[in-house]
């Protein structure tokens, strides 16, 4: 019998091994097989073959793992497409959708990773329980045996059920303040025995059935969009749902996975970053209870892979009947998928930047939908115009909700000219005289602000003042950020530190200029301006971990904080009752970012935050936008809550210059180690491509940042056709990597691949 396998190399093609003929083994099933000299390997079964390929030698299979499938055929389908439209190894994407504890790996040194082992415990079991009159007898001399005894009587519902519950051990030593050693003298007379129990590693919460809270009833414009969107699901797969901030589209969704969920169906609910799961998952979890599964990549390999299984089993509980992730999410085993939903689905964090695959999470979630003949709902304040487009193309069903919940109103907006309060120097720091008055007030009445900087760190530039020098990252052609917190200056690209210097390293001068505002030097700025300020800083410093977010959120909620001061985290769908301003620091910094986008992502990013203030009834929320030029036409649609005018100016320009939606993109990247031959074999490629794509193919050119962990890169452009066939497309331009590989032995020491739909 021969098996044709997936591994989670970099390599685009399957494997054929040889198993014995009497092994069980079906399609999606796990095997370990030796690759290379001295590697073995856990990979998929994705084909049964009749015979081997002729000319090869075939190895055998060292080990069937799995008794039965753990990836679904329309898993596999998902994986394929995903290789074929974004143009890399079938065994990345393998490598990005399993688990880690789901790829055992043995190299030279050993096993390097082990197979998931299913987490067990230690329960207390009691006996003898008709028997109470011996069993004190036997404790009269020992008060702390005795005291755990009746716990135990009490904890197991020994003299109220007729089978004892059993309790944790852990549980049960705490409660009576005792030790094992007591515990086990127990056990030596006869009174109570242990036992090891299989136990989830998943939280779900303290929710069970009896205190589920029912559905809000919808209002009657909630009422109108539910049924527009349920009429759009009968002649479109994929409908956007363009509801302003606070207009009450998580209600909706609500709605809507109970009706999936009344199919025996499920339902999968994206989010873009896991600080939005911590809030939702609460709010999910009071309706949904233990049918809501959470995944995202601030849970352990061990946690990841029991969710995994629990979708994969065929249990009647309804668990995994809802999904709540982030973009990985799309790669889980769903069993019958209905409905998924792409909450802020504009956001860029539903793009995987590294490593490979480079898929988009919004876009791979409608594959996942027309693969299980689901539906799709993508929702959005601010809609990307790719999204936008489709649904003016009427390719997406369109329903919009143009409302605050409740009759909430719209916050103000209101642009301030630093220009302005630099010439008359009354800036502090880096706030404006109206935004520190207009903070000051909030807080003095017990209300909440957020401040929105898109930059960490305390300050990203340091300058001697005597010589001009200014540190820069050894491995990327980049300056370095000060970080006050830790003494240190450090590299946002490859993670390289240094600590801060005494004196210039030049000219000896001990004065060293710091300009500019990250998060850090705000927090730090406002605690010294306003002592009424209690900040708590929201950026990828101070979230390392899942338990950090959820920390800083409920800090914020219970009002030990009162202001939040983050980067784009704090725009991504929060919602505090208390927040009444909103600060954006620096908006030129959002408007001239010198690419095609800028402008669609600054209009979001700031009507987005802004959306964070006034959403409850009675409070009115106001938005301070600090910019140097206060007639900016874009700003003045933030201003407006304009987006539909904004759209219409970027859909105009792109299409003038041929960008998305009207093209589709496709980035090519070479990076090596010498910047001469990175720049030489960029120009013979790009000229390659000329010879078949013409004047689509832009550069090569160094991007603005052209050394990161000392590889330079070149990049070239492919513009194509919207209509144009993708799988030509590829072909194309396999043919031609393939003629350059033989055509030039140099093409191995450079790494080369495609970012598709770059964002």
């Amino acid at each position: 019998m021969y098996v044709e396998v997936i591994l989670p190399v970099p390599l685009s093609r399957t494997f054929t091994y040889r198993l014995s003929d009497d092994a069980e083994v079906r399609v999606g099933m796990r095997v370990s097989v030796p690759f290379g000299k001295n590697h073995v390997y856990t990979g998929i079964v994705v084909g049964l073959p009749p015979m081997c390929p002729e000319g090869v030698e075939v190895k055998e299979v060292v080990a069937l793992l799995d008794d039965a499938p753990i990836v679904r055929a329309t898993q596999l389908k998902l994986w394929q497409w995903m290789s074929d439209y974004y143009l890399c190894p079938i065994g990345d994407v393998m490598k990005a959708a399993l688990p880690a504890e789901l790829k055992p790996e043995e190299g030279k040194g050993g096993v390097v990773r082990e197979d998931f082992k299913p987490k067990t415990k230690t329960f207390v079991r009691i006996l003898l329980k008709d028997e109470l009159a011996q069993a004190f007898d036997q404790l009269k001399r020992s008060a702390k045996q005795e005291m755990l005894y009746m716990t135990l009587l009490d904890r197991s519902h020994a003299l109220t059920q007729e089978k004892p519950d059993e309790v944790a051990q852990d549980e049960l030593l705490r409660m009576t303040d005792t030790t094992s050693a007591v515990l086990k003298e127990l056990v030596k007379k006869g009174l109570c025995e242990t036992v090891e129990r299989e136990v989830s590693r998943i939280d779900t919460g303290q929710f069970c059935i009896d205190n589920l809270e029912p559905l809000h009833e919808l209002t009657e414009v909630q009422k109108v969009v539910y049924r527009d969107i349920c009429q759009s699901f009968k002649t479109h797969m994929t409908t956007l749902l363009y509801g302003v901030t606070s207009s009450g589209k998580t209600e909706i969704y609500l709605h809507l996975m109970q009706e999936v969920i009344a199919q025996g169906r499920q339902v999968l609910m994206m989010v873009p970053e896991i600080a939005l799961t911590t809030q939702l998952c609460y709010r999910l979890r009071r309706v949904l209870g233990r049918k809501l599964l959470v995944y995202h990549s601030k849970l352990s390999d061990a946690e990841r892979v029991e969710i995994w299984k629990q979708m994969l089993s065929d249990q009647s509980d309804e668990r995994g009947s809802v999904v709540l992730g982030v973009r990985s999410s799309i790669f889980l085993p769903f069993r019958q998928l209905g409905l998924v939903i792409v909450d802020e689905e504009h956001e860029p964090s539903y793009k995987q930047q590294e490593p490979a695959p480079r898929y988009h999470g919004r876009d791979m979630a409608v594959v996942l939908a027309a693969k299980h003949g689901a539906k799709v709902l993508l929702g959005s304040a601010t809609p990307s115009l790719e999204s936008w487009y489709l649904a003016q193309q009427d390719k997406y069903g369109l329903v919009q909700l143009k409302e605050r919940h409740a009759g909430v109103s719209m916050p103000h907006i209101h642009l301030v000219s630093m220009t302005d309060a630099r010439k008359e120097q009354r800036m502090t720091g880096p706030f404006t005289p109206q935004l520190l008055a207009a903070l000051r007030d909030t807080l003095s009445h017990g209300h909440q602000a957020i401040l929105f900087q898109n930059r960490r760190g305390y300050s990203p530039i340091i300058e001697c003042e005597s010589c001009g020098w200014t540190p820069r990252c050894p491995r990327c052609d980049v300056a370095m950020t000060y970080h006050k917190h830790t003494r240190t200056l450090s590299c946002h690209y490859c993670g390289y530190q240094t600590p801060w210097p005494a004196v210039c390293p030049v000219c000896g001068n001990p004065h060293l200029e710091l300009a500019g505002y990250g998060t850090e030097r705000i927090e730090d700025v406002l605690q010294q301006t306003l002592p009424v300020a209690r900040p708590v800083r929201m950026d990828t410093d101070t979230t390392a971990s899942r338990k950090s977010y959820e920390k800083m959120l409920q800090d914020f909620e219970l009002h030990k904080a009162n202001v939040l001061i983050g980067t784009q985290m704090v725009s991504k769908g929060l919602d505090f009752s208390e927040v009444q301003t909103v600060g954006v620091l620096n908006a030129d910094s959002l408007v001239n970012f010198p690419d095609f986008r800028s402008h669609e992502r600054a209009f979001q990013l700031m009507e987005q935050v802004a959306g964070r203030a006034g959403r409850r009834v009675g409070q009115e929320g106001q938005v301070l936008i600090q910019c140097s030029d206060v007639r900016s036409r874009l700003l003045h649609q933030v201003v407006h809550h304009d987006y539909e005018a904004m759209a219409a100016t970027q859909l105009a320009d792109r299409q003038k210059y041929g960008f998305p939606p009207y093209t589709r993109l496709i980035m090519l990247y070479i990076k090596g180690r010498y910047e001469d031959r990175t720049r030489r074999l960029a120009e013979q490629y790009a000229a390659a491509l000329r010879q078949t794509f013409g004047t689509r193919v832009l550069g090569p050119e160094a991007p603005g940042i052209s050394r990161i962990r000392n590889f330079y890169i070149q990049q070239i452009l492919l513009k194509v056709e919207r209509e144009a066939n993708t799988l030509v497309v590829r072909q194309y331009l396999n043919a031609i990597y393939e003629s350059m590989v033989k055509a030039n032995n140099e093409m191995q020491k450079v790494v080369f691949y495609y970012d598709v739909d770059p964002m």
